[in-house]
This record gives structure tokens, C-alpha cells and sequence, in this order.
């Protein structure tokens, strides 16, 4: 099967964690079925559409074999209901850059609007398979949006869509989807990265703390990921266990960031802003830490949820999106604050750091969310829709 991924979320050697999920699943499905031809159409956002600039993005080294190339789209922040057109007007300029003896047999999009809902506008793309992925806070906010939620409910009668959550699908079907239309399929998670492993040792690689209870948080730093919550809850939690909070990640709050833990009284000296890692870095910190935090205003099921069960470490998290749906069934760690009354999230982390958890048998909980299981129910979807359309 000649399979062409189109998506904004992709990585690049600039923004190498971009998308690194979609970039994750295709390298999975590519090894599920070899002889299929994977291709990727990175659209990113950017006026230099109208200049006629050319995208001078780069694929990662490893991402050479989907044959990414990268162009710029138009995205108009204020008209946001335009931009699934818009999108679509880049994509018929960005296929010209595919062989002309090289025909997608079929679609794959993360991302419901603009992306998904724009390639369904495309002409030179009608009738092919089409499958969709829900992310996030393109269900969470956009459903909300008149124009938006059209055009994915639009999407979800010709494209077979799937949630990286039952919150997710839930959450459509409400909208007005189709349930025929729309499938949960949690994303996987590598076990040979993420693993239990001596606390003590990764520690004293990574230069932390030996003699505190250490929290670690993973992702962007912007508004939806509520690290307000977090960094409060651990100043508090301080004066009574002493601690030390890990963030990996960047974004426009890390200075305001910065200011909190000062201002909460945790202070800079038991916080570490260590930057964005690779995935082997980041499992070492999971390997390093006591407990794992999520703090968000709302979620899928972020990545990050199944790799601190793969490393062995409990998660603390607000009850938000799909989270519970991995939680409740992990062995003594379901460390969920209702809310976000602070004393509320500070007593799930004194429970969550005491006793702890048992690390070999979260660990087993996690793999049965594997990659190559993932690949598989995609692969599945995209031969039945195949057939259909025949």
C-alpha cells in the first residue's frame, strides 16, 4: 500500500519532538508491513505561503526512510474557521512535490481541523481511504467553535476517525459523529526505552538530588498544561517532605514558571529546568524520580502517562480527558485529584510518594500498550476502509 501521512505534527531537526508520536506510529507501521510505501507531507504554518518562500525544514536523521518534505501553509489565527481551506490550498501545491508515477493509495492525518478537514477539501484526494487521528485539544476546544466543529463533523462522513482516547470518542459521538465512524486506539509506548531501573544511579548520572523525594513533569509549557497547580502543590508539600521538582520541556511560560517557584516559597534551588531531552534521556530522569506529574486542564492520554508505568513510576495527575482510563486498572496508582483545589492535588502527591508503588508490576501493566499493537489496529482500519472504497 502506497500510504501518505499529511500533518502539521511531524518532527524536524529544529523542533525534533514535534509530533513525535506520528512520527513513532509510522515507523511502527512501516515495520508491521515492510513492503508498504510510507510517505509524509509536513505542512506547517506559516505567512511564508503567500511569499512563495520555500520550507527549508529537515527531517531527523531516522525519519529519512518516510521521505518527509515540508511546506508552509497559511493560517489566519483570527478567522480560524477558514483555515481548513487554506490548508487545503497548500496541500494541492505540496502534492506537486511527490513523484508523478507515485499515487497515495490511501490517507493517514492526526489532527482533525485544519489538517484532516483540510485534505478532505483537496479534489485531487477525493475517494481515497481516509483515516484521521484525534489528538486532543482539537476535540477539547474545537467542538466548541461553530465553524470548526462542522467541518469535523464534515471529516467524519467520509473519514474513519481515530481517538487516542474513549474521552475523546465520547466526546464526538456527543457532537454529532457517527459511532461507526469513531475508534479509540490508545497510543503505545517503547519498553525498551522506558524501563524500571536503580533509582539511586540515575540520580548520580544526571546530577539530582540524593537525599529529597523528586517529581518529575514532561511536556510544553503553556497555559492548558496547568503547572501552576503543580509547582504550588510541590511549595507546599515541601515544608513538610523535602523536595525536588524536575521539568523537561520549553515554552512561552518558563519564565512566569520560573517566577512561581520563587514566589510559592519552593524556590530555585529545589527545581530543575533541564531543557527538552530525547526519549532516552527523559526515560533516565522517569528511572531517576519518585513520582511522575500531570497537572492539566485537559488531556487525551498523553504519551508520558505510559511511559512513567513502563519506567515503574506512579503518576499524579488532575482527572481530566482519558487519564483515568489508564489509571484505574494500574496496579495502586491511581493518584487522581478531582479539581484543582491545591490541597487536593498536594494530597495525592503525599500519597503517591508513600509507600509508593510496586515498579516490576506497573512496568507489566504498561506493555501490553505496544507500538507494533498500535500499528496493527491502523493497519486493520486502513485495508477494511480499502476494501470498502473498491
Amino acid at each position: 500500500m502506497r500510504l501518505l501521512c499529511l500533518t502539521n505534527l511531524f518532527p524536524d531537526t529544529s523542533q525534533p519532538w514535534r509530533g513525535l508520536d506520528n512520527a513513532t506510529l509510522l515507523h511502527a507501521m512501516r515495520t508491521e508491513r515492510p513492503e508498504a510505501d510510507i510517505r509524509v507531507l509536513c505542512m506547517r504554518p506559516s505567512h511564508g505561503f503567500w511569499t512563495g518562500q520555500t520550507c527549508q525544514l529537515k527531517p531527523r536523521a531516522g525519519d529519512a526512510v518516510l521521505k518527509p518534505t515540508y511546506h508552509w501553509y497559511p493560517y489566519l489565527p483570527k478567522f480560524g474557521g477558514m483555515n481548513d481551506r487554506l490548508y487545503a490550498l497548500a496541500v494541492k501545491k505540496a502534492l506537486k512535490s511527490l513523484p508523478s508515477d507515485w499515487k497515495p493509495e490511501a490517507l493517514l492525518v492526526p489532527w482533525l481541523f485544519p489538517d484532516a478537514s483540510g485534505v478532505n477539501r483537496v479534489p485531487e484526494l477525493q475517494g481515497l481511504p481516509l483515516l484521521a487521528v484525534a489528538q486532543g485539544s482539537d476535540v477539547h476546544q474545537y467542538l466548541d467553535m461553530p465553524a470548526r466543529k462542522k467541518a469535523i463533523l464534515a471529516l467524519g462522513q467520509r473519514a474513519h476517525i481515530i481517538t487516542r482516547s474513549e474521552d475523546l470518542r465520547q466526546r464526538l459521538l456527543k457532537a454529532g459523529a457517527s459511532a461507526e465512524k469513531v475508534t479509540a486506539v490508545y497510543n503505545g509506548v517503547d519498553t525498551k526505552t522506558f524501563h524500571p531501573g536503580d533509582k539511586m544511579t540515575a540520580r548520580k548520572v544526571l546530577g539530582l538530588p540524593q537525599d529529597r523525594r523528586l517529581l518529575l513533569f514532561v511536556g510544553n509549557f503553556l497555559p492548558v498544561k496547568g503547572l501552576d497547580l503543580l509547582i504550588q502543590a510541590a511549595a507546599l508539600l515541601n515544608q513538610e517532605i523535602p523536595l525536588h521538582l524536575v521539568l523537561i520541556g520549553s515554552g512561552p511560560l518558563e519564565a512566569a514558571l520560573k517566577t512561581l517557584c520563587e514566589t510559592s516559597g519552593l524556590g530555585l534551588d529545589h527545581v530543575s529546568f533541564v531543557g527538552r531531552k530525547e526519549a532516552s534521556e527523559v526515560a533516565e530522569y522517569m528511572r531517576a524520580v519518585d513520582v511522575v506529574c500531570l497537572s492539566s486542564h485537559n488531556e487525551g492520554v498523553p504519551n508520558v502517562l505510559l511511559e512513567a508505568f513502563a519506567s515503574g513510576r506512579a503518576v499524579v495527575s488532575t482527572h481530566v480527558g482519558g487519564i483515568s482510563e489508564i489509571t484505574s486498572a494500574a496496579p495502586d496508582c491511581n493518584f487522581l485529584a478531582k479539581g484543582r483545589e491545591l490541597t487536593t492535588y498536594r494530597h495525592e502527591l503525599s500519597k503517591a510518594l508513600n509507600p509508593g508503588v510496586n515498579e516490576i508490576l506497573l512496568s507489566s501493566y504498561a506493555n501490553q500498550f505496544s507500538w507494533p499493537r498500535c500499528a496493527q489496529i491502523y493497519w486493520t482500519r486502513l485495508f477494511a476502509m480499502s476494501e470498502n472504497s473498491t
